[in-house]
């Protein structure tokens, strides 16, 4: 179990390099409904990724039993698949120009009016449309799914892998609930970090993991 432990959560901390999670769960932190918009949108995020989580490792836990012998291609074909697609998103954001527009303003407007209901549903939302997420939390799972762990260690290995993928939008509230009266001016500087940062955190992130995935993948066919 340790080594599926340990290599699942490996592969879950890629989450804690999702600069948009960061920087939407901070601006909802110091909103104007501040700590209940940011926990709404923690909450809606973390629940998404448990219910993705837990539903795949339950259907790939059925799969793996019923074809016990097929699987062993899948996972080295899953990292290859991934980590092209890192490394596409990579390139792409090298190539993508500079931008000295601020869009800030706008989207302050917009976080201002949401609701923490809404939060909830956001979070919800963004853990299924952004892709690359996903993509980078299925691979830790298919560790999961592809070992001959018991169901209840695998489910226990998903929740784990979730508190990891998710500590990106965990941190920020936990900060803020834990210092309410110097939150803002932390939150702001890891804002401000980021957003300084992130044309460099967007093209080597991807590059880094992606090149992990190719090599684990390689690798396991070879």
């Amino acid at each position: 179990m340790f080594p599926v432990l340990v290599q699942s959560l490996l592969l879950a901390s890629s989450g804690l390099l999702s600069v948009g999670s960061i920087t939407l769960v901070i601006l909802l932190l110091i909103s104007d409904r501040g700590w209940r918009n940011g926990l709404g949108y923690a909450l809606g995020y973390i629940s998404a990724y448990t219910v993705i989580g837990v539903s795949v490792v339950g259907l790939g836990y059925r799969s793996v039993e019923s074809n016990p012998s097929e699987p062993s291609l899948f996972f080295p074909i899953l990292l290859l698949v991934f980590g092209t697609l890192l490394l596409w998103i990579a390139f792409r954001n090298w190539r993508k120009p500079v931008s000295d527009e601020q869009e800030e303003p706008r989207f302050f407007s917009v976080v201002d009016k949401i609701t923490p209901p809404k939060a909830f549903g956001f979070g919800a939302m963004v853990s299924v449309i952004n892709f690359k997420n996903l993509a980078l939390f299925l691979t830790a799972l298919s560790v999961v799914i592809l070992s001959e762990l018991r169901i209840t260690e695998k489910i226990t290995i998903t929740l784990l892998v979730v508190l990891v993928f998710c500590l990106s939008v965990i941190i920020p509230v936990v900060i803020y609930l834990a210092f309410p009266k110097g939150a803002k001016e932390t939150l702001n500087g890891i804002k401000e970090f980021l957003n300084r940062h992130s044309r460099p955190i967007g093209i080597f992130a991807p590059l880094l993991f992606g090149l992990i995935f190719l090599i684990k993948g390689i690798t396991g066919l070879l």
